[in-house]
C-alpha cells in the first residue's frame, strides 16, 4: 500500500514540472513575431512610394536614397527572420525534449495503473470489495480494510485522472511542435523571397550608380547645391534657437525676479505689522541681542517649473517617441557625416534626418509643447516646436497648420509636406537640446 501511495505521488510530481524554458523561448519568439510584422509593414510602406522615371540627377539621387532606404530595411528583416528562426531551433529542440518525457511520464502512470490491476485481479477485491471487508477476524481489521479499499479506489481514481492529463498534454505538447515547425518553414520561405527581391535592388541600384557616375559634374553640382540649401537652412535654424533659447533665459529670470520682489514685498509688510504691534517698547525689546529670529531669505534659482516638467517628461521617452511623418515612410537621409551608399566619395552630412513619404503627407508633434517659429525659408516652412529645453524642427512644409504661441498634443498635425521633386514628400526633421544637436532617430520609433 506504501509502494501504492509512493507511486501516486511521482505521478503527481511529474504532473507539476515546470516548462519555464518553454514558456521563456515562446514569448521570445512571439516579441521577434511582433517585430517582424512591424518590420514587413515598414518594407510595405516604403515599396508603396512612387518612383521617379525622371532621368535628371535630382530625381536620380532621390531615387537610390530610396533604393538604399528599402535595401537596409529588407537586410534588417532577413536578420530579425535569422534570429526568428534561431529562437525556434531552440524551442523546437525543447518541445521535442519534453514531448519524450512526456511519453515517458504517460508509459509510467499506464505502467502502474496496470499493476495496480493486476494486484486487484490477485486479491478478494476483485471478488467483492465488501466480502473482503466482512471477512475480517476482527473489527479492528476491517476497519483497516475498510479504509485501504477506501484508499485503493480514490488511488485508481487519482490514477485514472492523471493518465487522461497526461495524454492531453501529450497531445498539446505534439501540436504546439508542428506549430512551431510550420512557423518555422514559412519564415525559411519568407527569408527566400526576401532575399530575391533584396538581389533585384541591389542590382537596380549598380544599374542607378552607373548611370549618375556617368553625369559626375551634374552630380557634383547637384550635391553642392544640396549642401548650401542645408547649410542656409541650419543657419537660420540656429539663430532662430539661439533666439528662443534667450528668450525661455529672459522670461526666467523676470520670474525669478518678480517671485524675490513678492517675497522681499512679503517681508517688508510682516515686519511693519510686527513693529505697529509692539509699539515702542516692541522696538526697543528688538533691539536687545538674540531677542527676535531672522527669517532666511529664500532662494530664487530654480528654472521655471513649466520648463523643468516638460523637459523631464521628453527625456524619460527617449526612444519612444511617434515619428513626425503620420503614416507611412522612410528613412533616407540619416543623421551626422556618412558616405552613400552605392556612390564612392560621395559624403553627406545631416544634421538631422530626411524622412520620404508620400505625396501629401502630413507632419505631426512628436510630443506636446509650444509652437515658438513659424517661418518660410527658401521657398518652405519650417516649424520648431518647445518642449522644455528641448526643441523639434520640422521643414520643408508647404502648408501650416498651426502659428507661434499654439499649444500642440504629441501627433497633432502640423501641416503638409512639400515635394521632394521625385513624385513623392519628404520632411526634413531636426531636434535639439538646447543648442546641442541629437540624433533623431535614437528618439523616434521608426
Amino acid at each position: 500500500m506504501g509502494q501504492i501511495f509512493r507511486g501516486l505521488l511521482l505521478l503527481l510530481l511529474f504532473v507539476a514540472l515546470p516548462s519555464a524554458m518553454v514558456a521563456q523561448n515562446s514569448s521570445k519568439v512571439k516579441k521577434m513575431q511582433r517585430e517582424s510584422t512591424e518590420l514587413k509593414k515598414k518594407i510595405k510602406d516604403s515599396e508603396n512610394l512612387l518612383v521617379s522615371k525622371k532621368k535628371d540627377v535630382a530625381s536620380q539621387m532621390k531615387h537610390l536614397e530610396l533604393l538604399n532606404s528599402q535595401i537596409g530595411q529588407q537586410q534588417d528583416y532577413i536578420k530579425q527572420i535569422k534570429h526568428e528562426t534561431d529562437s525556434l531551433n531552440q524551442a523546437i529542440g525543447v518541445l521535442e525534449k519534453e514531448l519524450v518525457q512526456l511519453r515517458k511520464e504517460l508509459d509510467i502512470c499506464k505502467s502502474n495503473y496496470r499493476r495496480a490491476m493486476t494486484y486487484v485481479s490477485k486479491t478478494r477485491l476483485k471478488q467483492s470489495r465488501w466480502t473482503y471487508i466482512f471477512m475480517a477476524k476482527d473489527f479492528r481489521t476491517m476497519y483497516r480494510r475498510m479504509r485501504y479499499a477506501s484508499e485503493f479506489s480514490k488511488n485508481q481514481q487519482s490514477r485514472g485522472e492523471i493518465i487522461k492529463k497526461k495524454e492531453a498534454e501529450v497531445k498539446a505538447k505534439q501540436d504546439e511542435l508542428l506549430e512551431a515547425k510550420a512557423t518555422k518553414d514559412e519564415l525559411m520561405k519568407e527569408a527566400k523571397n526576401t532575399q530575391e527581391n533584396l538581389k533585384g535592388k541591389k542590382e537596380e541600384r549598380e544599374t542607378l550608380v552607373q548611370e549618375l557616375n556617368k553625369q559626375k559634374k551634374k552630380l557634383e553640382q547637384n550635391l553642392a547645391q544640396q549642401r548650401k540649401k542645408f547649410a542656409n537652412l541650419n543657419q537660420q535654424i540656429d539663430r532662430l534657437i539661439q533666439q528662443e533659447i534667450a528668450a525661455a533665459e529672459a522670461r526666467r529670470k523676470a520670474a525669478e525676479a518678480k517671485r524675490k520682489k513678492q517675497a522681499a514685498e512679503a517681508e517688508a509688510k510682516k515686519k511693519a505689522e510686527e513693529n505697529s504691534k509692539k509699539g515702542k517698547k516692541g522696538k526697543s525689546a528688538s533691539k536687545s541681542k538674540g531677542t527676535t529670529k531672522k527669517t532666511a531669505t529664500p532662494k530664487f534659482h530654480e528654472p521655471d517649473d513649466v520648463d523643468a516638467k516638460l523637459n523631464s517628461n521628453f527625456a524619460a521617452n527617449r526612444g519612444k517617441l511617434p515619428p513626425p511623418v503620420a503614416g507611412g515612410f522612410s528613412v533616407t537621409s540619416k543623421f551626422g557625416r556618412y558616405q552613400v551608399d552605392g556612390l564612392a566619395n560621395v559624403t553627406l552630412d545631416n544634421k538631422g534626418c530626411n524622412l520620404t513619404a508620400p505625396s501629401g503627407a502630413r507632419a505631426q508633434s512628436i510630443f506636446e509643447g509650444e509652437v515658438t517659429k513659424v517661418v518660410n525659408i527658401g521657398g518652405a516652412y519650417t516649424i520648431i516646436i518647445r518642449h522644455g529645453s528641448y526643441y523639434s524642427v520640422y521643414s520643408n512644409l508647404s502648408a501650416v497648420h498651426v502659428t507661434a504661441g499654439t499649444k500642440v498634443s504629441a501627433r497633432q498635425g502640423l501641416g503638409v509636406l512639400a515635394g521632394d521633386g521625385a513624385g513623392n514628400s519628404m520632411l526634413h526633421f531636426q531636434l535639439r537640446h538646447n543648442t546641442e544637436k541629437l540624433n533623431p532617430l535614437s528618439w523616434i520609433r521608426h
